[in-house]
């Protein structure tokens, strides 16, 4: 077991003194930072939109997504009115099916009623 600490421990040294090497100061060459300068000021020059309408994207992004939200919201209030009106339906629909099961039982018990003949006082 002493034989895995020690690589681990060797591990993790070397891991180290290699992080120490790939981030160590390194001074940038001559003329870096004109060339960066430069090309930053470059790039400013050739951008595809003024800088007095870089608001414009952005509005219509909030737009794109306003219209978006509204929409979704019209379509779930849209659903919910459908949903309520099924409901509605469906229990109207078991009502009367109530009324007529219950119609349907009131006939069936009276038809098997035995029917007794009246008694007309003539015996």
């Amino acid at each position: 077991m002493h034989d895995c600490e020690g690589f681990t421990s060797d591990m993790s040294d070397d891991l180290e003194k290699q992080l120490r090497e790939a981030l160590r100061h390194v001074d940038p060459p001559p003329g870096f930072a004109v060339r960066v300068s430069a090309r930053t000021q470059s790039e400013q020059r050739h951008r595809w939109l003024p800088a007095g309408y870089r608001w414009v994207p952005a509005t219509l992004a909030a737009s794109v997504l306003l219209s978006l939200l509204v929409a979704y919201g019209w379509q779930q209030r849209r659903e919910r009115q459908q949903g309520l009106a099924a409901r509605q339906q469906l229990i109207e629909a078991l009502r009367l099916t109530g009324e007529k099961l219950d119609l349907a039982y009131r006939g069936v018990q009276d038809a098997s009623k035995p029917t007794v003949p009246r008694d007309t006082g003539d015996t």
